[in-house]
């Protein structure tokens, strides 16, 4: 009886930890970001290492960057593979973790927590409004207490990756 126990057991062990994937198609896709940047990015100890006339013109450049938004336009490949690892921002870092918060065919949700040399955590939340379009948000805590939000979203526009897109 033990036997039969731990065979079933073990035939449903990989539906019960296999997620659905995001449902979207694979292929080339663009997608727009609008990036707002607030607070130092750079860690304190960092800063102090640099030479007076080094520090003062990243700060100014930090500065000047605090509040606006940047739009950006990208174009991206798509894999499957991508899909089955969770990596629509690419590949996870080696001083990194990241923790599948929610997942299925509509919504994907997760945080990355980095340690050093750059400590930070971050949270990824995307949503599948259909098979050909995505909206999400990133937001990022830098350890220095600088903080990222980005809104994107995303449009399939190809089966095939061209070559130049990012995959």
């Amino acid at each position: 009886m033990k036997i039969v126990f731990a065979a079933l057991l073990l035939s449903v062990l990989p539906l019960v930890s296999h997620a659905d994937n995001l449902d979207i198609r694979t292929g080339a896709w663009e997608v727009t970001q609008s990036t707002a940047v607030a607070g130092m990015m750079i860690p304190e100890d960092t800063l102090a290492s640099m030479p007076p006339a080094q520090r003062a013109k990243v700060e100014a450049a930090m500065r000047a960057r605090a509040g606006k938004v940047n739009k950006t336009v990208m174009h991206t490949c798509v894999t499957k593979q991508d899909l089955d690892r969770n990596e629509l921002l690419g590949k996870e870092n080696a001083n990194c973790k990241r923790t599948v918060i929610t997942q299925n065919t509509r919504h994907l949700e997760i945080e990355e927590t980095c340690t050093a040399p750059e400590p930070r955590t971050s949270r990824f939340k995307f949503d599948a409004t259909s098979a050909e379009a995505y909206t999400g948000t990133i937001d990022v805590t830098q350890g220095g207490g600088g903080q990222v939000h980005v809104d994107m979203s995303g449009r399939w526009t190809a089966s095939t990756c061209k070559k130049g897109d990012d995959d």
